[in-house]
């Protein structure tokens, strides 16, 4: 009984993860990426987690004391975009990578994994597993995913039309200050911070839904 029941934790914890992901692959109607590079980027995403966790530990009691209204932007989402960033841009510079839209597929990829593992260590062995794993499918896995695909996008267009991803603050300019906002609204411990936190991750579907048209002319 208690196998099952770790069995269903660790669904509940991938499953929003990887169906977000197969929802953004199965948009990519013109030219289909390669399953085996999908995939690659979501398992490397999740690697990823280890050395952001390292270097939050290192840096945010530092950057806390600092500034606690900057650490949510330094001391957590800088971290994680920009080790984001350095996952995704093995997949960028890939020859598949030939459209704007696959730069989304593998943002959406690299954040996805990142959010799938990270999601395991928050709902494994927590008092609650359902109702975390129920919050963070409606707002933290679609989070970090949506600042994938703002990443994504943004690299891809720029190899396109600059012929390479060499400017990094319009990569991570939009992602950052997303996920910090998100991260500073949940901190502050409020119902209205929770509210907030809500709209911001509506605000950012529309958005991405507005940029994934963008992709197909990849303006």
């Amino acid at each position: 009984m208690l196998d099952v029941s770790i069995g269903w934790v660790l669904a509940m914890a991938t499953a929003p993860g990887v169906l977000l992901l197969m929802w953004f692959y199965h948009k990519d109607v013109l030219d289909p990426e390669p399953l085996s590079l999908v995939f690659s980027s979501f398992f490397r995403g999740a690697l990823f987690v280890f050395p952001a966790g390292f270097a939050e530990a290192l840096a945010g009691p530092f950057l806390f004391l600092l500034s606690p209204l900057l650490y949510p932007f330094l001391g957590i989402a800088l971290i994680e975009e920009g080790l984001k960033w350095l996952a995704l841009k093995k997949y960028i510079l890939h020859p598949a990578c030939d459209e704007c839209y696959d730069g989304v597929v593998y943002g959406t990829g690299v954040a996805l994994g990142f959010a799938t593992l990270e999601n395991v260590m928050y709902i494994v062995g927590s008092i609650n597993p359902w109702a975390i794993a129920g919050w963070r499918a409606l707002l933290s896995v679609p989070l970090h995913g949506l600042c994938g695909l703002f990443m994504g996008y943004e690299a891809a267009r720029q190899k396109q039309t600059e012929g390479a991803p060499t400017r990094l603050l319009p990569i991570l300019a939009l992602p950052v200050i997303a996920h910090g906002s998100y991260n500073l609204l949940l901190l502050t411990n409020t119902d209205v911070g929770v509210f907030l936190a809500f709209l911001l991750v509506l605000f950012l579907w529309v958005k991405a839904l507005g940029t994934i048209k963008k992709s197909r002319t990849c303006s």
